[in-house]
């Protein structure tokens, strides 16, 4: 490639060069045969000097003279040109020889002018006149001679000049040759440089949408990895809390409900007799019916016995009135008048669901109304949460400790169905949406592909607020 623009360059120098020389020899070649024409005109007028110079003293008309008089002032002129020629080329040498014979032609005219005035004046008579030493007829032979010599020269000076031009054009026709077999192979190399570049370019775009397509399965693999371990965590944590809740149902509150029986007994038979025991074993009643209370609250958490003896509309409405009581909400209810059958897993994840929206409205949204929703279909079972308090920001969503609402989704997502949460318009509260298929597995995700055109967040239409919600 540098050697290709080193000659490219060497080849506009050359081209340039020859076109320069190629303008001076033209003009060279131009000045010569101008100065040559000059020099025929001076020959020419000279003949015409002669001529008239004859016809004037061989008649002694004044018709002579016009001529005479324009052909002298014509080669005066002439003269002036050819020096000037001969100064812009340099040659001193036709310079000299030129100003010889101008010297001469100078005696000639003045030969004839005194020979004119001889006459005029009577001194000598017209054969003397013409004769040959009176004229100078030898000096005007010299001048002819010495004019012929210099066009002679000034034609070869222009022979010479087209002879330099032409090798000029050659240079000129050569270097316009090669600089273009050579563009010609600079494109032909460009164009294979362009062709391998972009095959490379092809091949590392095939290799970085095989990468590509490589890293999306492995995520593809790493996300189904994690729902399914997140689904598994869930689960166990499920059977756990239905382990220990079981456990301390059967043992711990039957140890209780003993204790509670023996204390009772104990503070009968010594209340008359013992009133400061008995006054200790009432306190410790007391404390074990407030034990009581704790094991049966820490149970409904574990696993909600309302769920589980008498269904999801049951355990929503026990839910959302006992929060309600906590938080002193208003709270409005829209829930079938009688209990449906579900099956138990989605049962559980729709109630953790509606427990979590619950807990948030309490804990951050700062909510002083609640609604909650539940309908069932044949093929889906739909449950609504909104709120009236702070809402929820775009960032507040993908925030890496909102466990919560990443619970709520990976239940969902597990049970095939979908969950939409926003916040209402003005942030004047929070809407949360979950839709859970009742079909086969094989059918969820036309169910949640249809729910999520159902319930897409671009244009939502804001449920009617329950009362008192601003």
């Amino acid at each position: 490639m540098i050697a290709a623009i080193v000659i490219t360059v060497g080849s506009l120098i050359g081209l340039e060069s020859a076109h320069r020389r190629l303008a001076s020899t033209y003009e060279t070649a131009l000045q010569a045969m101008t100065a040559a024409n000059e020099l025929n005109e001076i020959m020419a007028r000279t003949s015409t000097v002669v001529s008239s110079q004859r016809g004037y003293l061989l008649t002694n008309d004044a018709i002579y003279l016009d001529p005479y008089l324009s052909a002298v002032r014509r080669i005066r002129d002439l003269a002036m040109r050819v020096i000037q020629h001969y100064e812009n080329v340099g040659d001193a040498q036709a310079t000299q020889e030129f100003a010889d014979v101008m010297t001469l032609f100078s005696q000639r005219i003045t030969a004839m002018e005194t020979a004119r005035a001889a006459i005029k004046q009577g001194g000598i008579n017209q054969e003397e006149a013409l004769s040959p030493a009176n004229l100078g007829m030898g000096t005007m032979e010299s001048v002819q001679n010495g004019i012929t010599d210099l066009y002679n020269r000034e034609l070869a000076r222009a022979r010479a000049a087209q002879d330099n031009g032409r090798f000029d054009q050659a240079i000129s026709a050569v270097s316009a040759g090669a600089l273009s077999v050579l563009t010609i192979l600079l494109f032909i190399l460009l164009f294979r440089t362009l062709g391998r570049q972009m095959r490379q370019e092809e091949l590392a775009r095939d290799q970085l949408r095989e990468q590509q397509a490589h890293l999306d399965r492995l995520v593809r693999e790493r996300t189904e990895q994690l729902d399914e371990l997140a689904t598994h965590l869930q689960n166990v944590s499920e059977d756990e809390k239905t382990r220990l809740s079981r456990e301390l149902h059967d043992e711990l509150g039957a140890i209780l409900t003993a204790c509670k029986m023996d204390v009772t007994w104990a503070h009968h038979k010594l209340r008359n007799t013992d009133p400061m025991i008995a006054e200790k074993l009432a306190r410790a009643q007391r404390n074990l019916d407030s034990g009581i209370q704790t094991k049966r609250r820490i149970i409904e958490n574990l696993r909600p016995t309302v769920l589980i003896n008498f269904g999801l509309v049951t355990a929503l409405r026990s839910l959302a009135e006992e929060t309600a009581d906590q938080q002193h909400w208003q709270l409005d209810l829209d829930l079938p008048e009688e209990d449906f059958a579900l099956p138990e897993s989605t049962a559980i994840a729709l109630f953790r669901v509606a427990q979590e929206s619950l807990t948030n409205a309490g804990k951050y949204a700062r909510a002083t109304a609640v609604r909650v929703a539940l309908a069932c279909d044949d093929q889906r079972v739909r449950l609504e949460v909104i709120d009236n308090g702070i809402g929820l920001t775009p960032d507040q969503f993908n925030k890496p400790k909102t466990h919560g609402l990443f619970g709520m989704r990976q239940r969902v997502s597990a049970k095939g169905g979908r969950i939409d949460i926003h916040s209402l318009p003005q942030r004047l509260g929070t809407e949360i949406q979950v839709v859970l298929p009742l079909c086969n597995p094989a059918d969820a995700l036309d169910i949640a592909t249809e729910v999520t055109e159902s319930t897409a967040p671009q244009t939502p239409q804001p449920p009617t607020p329950p009362v008192g919600m601003h």
